[in-house]
């Protein structure tokens, strides 16, 4: 028979066990998150943005589809690579990492989805696809700052969520909203990227 000080001992490592198994899965979390997708992203938007800017503006010929879909595919591509560089077992088993990924390809995927049938049936509107992505960017962000316990993740979150009032806001939507994406790209996605990068290598 096993003594209640026994028990006691072996209830105490299974708590121990359990914390440090918890401990091991919050590290796991925050080092998938390690800012390359938002850099990617951040990067690649902000260039796009300010293409398709130089384009209303008649300094670069007229072109939109020929800005997005390249950007869209190289950032498509980029992305398959590096999720064949993470570990499936990683990928796959932690709830945390699954949770962030799908919720940043929901992003990418209802944003493609919605800007691909608005301009096969010459419906697209700009001001729609700001607030449809800044909303959901911002959501993305929300469940990426709980999934990990990057607490400073929710400003960002705001950030993106201030960019969708101000859109939906204004009366006469023109080319300037195309910088105020282009800084907001910058800033609430690549900016944040090189800080947890930066965390990432640190060990944080």
């Amino acid at each position: 028979m096993t003594s209640g000080t026994e028990q006691h001992g072996l209830g105490k490592a299974a708590e121990d066990l359990a914390l440090i198994r918890q401990m091991m899965e919050a590290g796991r979390s925050r080092v998938a998150v390690s800012g390359v997708h938002f850099i990617l992203w951040g990067i690649l938007l902000t260039l796009a943005f300010f293409l398709q800017y130089l384009s209303v503006q008649n300094y670069l010929p007229p072109m939109m589809v020929e800005i997005w879909v390249p950007m869209s595919i190289l950032g498509w591509l980029v992305e398959f690579y590096l999720a064949r560089q993470c570990p499936p077992a990683m990928r796959t088993s932690n709830p945390s990492v699954v949770a962030h990924t799908s919720s940043w390809a929901a992003v990418g995927i209802t944003t493609l989805g919605y800007f691909a049938v608005s301009v096969f049936t010459k419906t697209f509107d700009p001001k729609i696809i700001t607030i449809l992505s800044s909303g959901l960017i911002g959501s993305a962000y929300w469940v990426t700052s709980a999934v990990t316990g990057v607490r400073w993740l929710r400003f960002i979150a705001f950030g993106w969520w201030a960019v969708l009032a101000y859109a939906t806001s204004v009366e006469v939507y023109n080319g300037e909203m195309l910088l105020v994406m282009a800084a907001a790209s910058a800033f609430f996605l690549t900016l944040p990227g090189f800080v947890m990068r930066r965390l990432n290598n640190g060990g944080e």
